[in-house]
Formats: C-alpha cells, structure tokens, sequence
C-alpha cells in the first residue's frame, strides 16, 4: 500500500511537471510568435516605405514639369491645346540653297526625337529647344531658350512670303507660347508637345501668328549687289550665285558676271569665300548638255571631263591659304541639277551629308571667308 501512494505521488509529480514544462515551452513558443510577428511588420513597413515613389521629375504631374521649365500656366494650357495634325510628306532636298538649306536640313535630322518640357537636345526637345539646337549645329548662331525669348532675335519677316529657315511664332507679342521652323512649301517642322514627336506639318492647319527670319534672305536684296568693297589688292572675292528654277549654284570672281546673273533672275548668296591673287589653277567645266559647272584643281580631272563632251572654260580663281572649301556630292540629283556643291562652311557640309550628299573631302583652300 505505501509503495502504490508513493507510486501515485510519482506519477503526480511526473505530471506536473510535464505540465509546466508543457507551458513554459507554449509560453517562448508565444513570445517568440509575438517577435516574429513584430519582426515581420517591421519588414514590411520597411520594404513598404523603400518602394514609395520618390518625387522624381518623371512622376511629377506635366503641369508641374511645365512650370519647373519656366512655363507660365497659360502657356502649359496653350500648348495642350496645340492641334495633333497629319505628318506632312516631305520631297527629299536634291539641291543646296546655303545657310537655309543647312537649317532645313538639320532640322529634318530631328524628326522623331520626343517632345521634353525645357529640353534642347540632342535626344529630345521642347519647341524652343528644338530651334535653338538645330541653329547652333546648322550654321553656329547662339539663340536663347524659349519662345518669348527667340521672338526677339533676327528682322520681321512677313508670313506671305516666308522662306527657309523662318522661325513661325504662336501666340501674342511677348506672350508666345510656340515656334517652329518654316522649311518651305507652307511646311515647317516643330515639337509639338509632350507624347508627339519631332514632326513636319503643313502650316494651313495651324497658322502662326507672326515669322522673324535669322538668317539672310535667299532672294537678292536690292539695295546689296555683288561688289569688291573691303576686298584686298591680294585677294579675290568669290561671288556665290544660284538659280532656284535650275537648282544650280555658280561661282565667280566677275563682279559684272554676277551681276548679268542677277538681271536674268538668279540670285545673289554673298560672297562665298575669299581665293588668294596667287596660287594654284582651279578649272571651270561647264556641261552643255545639262548645264551643270564643275571646279577643279585637278589637271587629269579637267582633261577627263573635257574627253566625256564638257568644255574648258578657264581657271575661275586661285588656291591658297589656310581655309578648306569643301566638295560634296549629290547622287539624287535630277539629270539638271547641280550634283556637286562647294563651300567653306563645315556646319554646311555636315549638314548636307544628314541629307543624302556625299563628302568628298577638300575641293581646294582659300584665303579667308567673310564673317
């Protein structure tokens, strides 16, 4: 009997303190849950907060990037409102018109680049960026950034007779809010607004409110003719003429041949750059079968021309000096257009090689070139 109680008292015992064991091991078992849990929502608040967006120019409103960029209100809602219009179809450029064509040219390059509020370039573009950005590239002028800005710069130019290169404002004096660049046959390029790209548009359907030309015109002026004022006793002044119904461009140092040019309807660009007195032979072909000029310094080339029918005309100016003239080549030309073109201007030649033309290096050197 004693050993069965003190059996029971074992068992008790036993009991117990599995019991407790039991409890205590329920009791970690739950303050770790509880720690886990606590350690679990810190994680989360954790990764919750490291994914917040961030106030990032992309995840601000257009509004808020517009003013950021200088915008007034009235004109972020000016520009919103800019019509979406049918891309214009454009006849690729076959002929070099100087400076504008440069411009024209370059600005073409930009086509499809997207629309950035106060961007200038090279990857994407507001409309004032996209001026500023194709005037330095295409002919090395500095314009400022915005449209209030740019309508300051150059002569008025009057919106029934705009050339190439014109900048076409939007918007009251002093209060624009868009520009684009007129590039000939009631066509200009511009950046509209953002989600449209770099485009071409025909200006009908969205007609701007005045034009300001940067550039000189392509027309003569004339109260500006071909003259030898400021030209030294040992230079030559190279006069650059064209006939925009032949797309031929024709150099010479006879101020009264240019001249006879410009009674005959073509028309006076400047003088193109300026040949020494002394120097090498550079030939004048002429084609009478086309009517195209070619220039040479090259002997073996003058004699080649002259056994496939051109005719010899003579030396047209000298070699020398420091200045490269560039040669380029059109391999689109129509059968009566020029198919080669020369000029000083590296911005001119870049941009012609954009547009199809072919480099084929340095023609021959110059003196100098008139600023």
């Amino acid at each position: 009997m004693k050993d069965t109680t003190t059996l029971r008292l074992f068992s008790t015992s036993l009991c117990l303190l599995s019991f407790i064991a039991f409890a205590a091991t329920d009791s970690v078992r739950a303050e770790g849950t509880v720690e886990t849990s606590h350690t679990s929502s810190m994680t989360i608040q954790s990764e919750t907060a490291e994914s917040e967006p961030k106030n990032t120019p992309e995840r601000l409103s257009e509004k808020e990037q517009a003013l950021e960029a200088g915008y007034t209100v009235q004109q972020f809602d000016q520009i919103m409102s800019i019509p979406q219009l049918e891309t214009a179809s454009m006849s690729p450029m076959s002929r070099a018109t100087g400076q504008q064509n440069a411009v024209v040219s370059n600005a073409k390059a930009q086509i499809g680049k997207p629309y950035a509020w106060g961007a200038s370039g090279p990857n994407a573009f507001d409309c004032g960026g996209l001026v500023k950005y194709v005037y330095k590239q295409a002919v090395n002028v500095d314009l400022p950034m915005g449209t209030i800005n740019q309508e300051k710069y150059g002569e008025e130019a009057s919106l029934k007779s705009l050339e190439p290169g014109d900048l076409l404002f939007y918007g009251s004096r002093g209060a624009t809010y868009h520009v684009g660049l007129y590039i000939g046959n009631n066509q200009m390029i511009h950046s509209p607004q953002p989600g449209q790209m770099v485009t071409a548009v025909d200006i009908n359907y969205f007609y701007p409110t005045f034009a300001r030309r940067i550039l000189k015109s392509s027309g003569t002026n004339p109260k500006v003719y071909p003259s030898t004022e400021g030209q030294a006793a040992n230079e030559r002044f190279i006069f650059r003429m064209y006939n925009k119904n032949a797309g031929h461009h024709h150099y010479t140092q006879l101020t009264s041949e240019a001249i006879n040019l410009i009674n005959v309807g073509w028309n006076y660009e400047g003088v193109g750059w300026v040949s020494p007195a002394t120097g090498a032979s550079v030939y004048r072909m002429y084609n009478p079968n086309n009517g195209r000029h070619h220039y040479t310094p090259h002997v073996f080339e003058k004699n080649d021309l002259v056994k496939a029918g051109w005719k010899y005309e003579g030396v047209s100016w000298l070699s020398g000096g420091t200045v490269p003239v560039y040669r380029l080549y059109n391999p689109h030309a129509a059968p009566k257009e020029d198919s080669h073109h020369y000029t000083p201007l590296s911005s001119e030649r870049d941009s012609l090689v954009k547009a199809g033309w072919r480099s084929e290096g340095t023609a021959w050197y110059a003196a100098r070139i008139l600023n």
